[in-house]
């Protein structure tokens, strides 16, 4: 089975609903929708996880968890959520500690900092559980 274009569509479907859920939810608090979240790194779930994870799963499925595909996707989801927690979470770190400690007038200087670029270990557990309810429904409704 040609497993590439099930990867790449569970993966794009992943990444749409992320970030469909970071622009939207500010209405379940009562707020109007962010649509520059859509553009930005960030938030909650962590789209490349979400994306990186659900073509891990779909590839497992068709091709085998004992596969070498399966394997080295495997191994791209553990970077890419290592990587969205402890190296950009740590630059989320250093953003607010330099918004608290340098002067206003300097930042109004240099280009606007972001809000956020990394995530927290919650967001990113999100991407893998929203990873896993893609996968099921592939599973469910296109793998039998």
């Amino acid at each position: 089975m040609n497993t590439l274009p099930l990867a790449f569509t569970a993966a794009a479907v992943a990444m749409f609903i992320s970030q469909f859920w970071k622009v939207f939810s500010p209405v379940l608090r009562g707020k109007p929708p962010v649509l520059r979240n859509a553009l930005q790194s960030g938030g909650m779930p962590s789209a490349h996880t979400a994306a990186v994870a659900s073509m891990t799963l779909v590839s497992g499925l068709c091709e085998g968890f004992n596969s070498s595909i399966f394997a080295v996707a495997l191994v791209l989801t553990a970077v890419v959520a290592h990587d969205a927690v402890k190296v950009r979470g740590t630059i989320n770190t250093l953003i607010r500690i330099l918004r608290k400690t340098v002067d206003p007038e300097i930042l109004e200087k240099e280009e606007t900092l972001p809000d956020t670029v990394g995530h927290t270990v919650k967001e990113v557990a999100a991407g893998f559980i929203l990873a896993g309810i893609i996968a099921a429904g592939f599973q469910l409704f296109i793998l039998q």
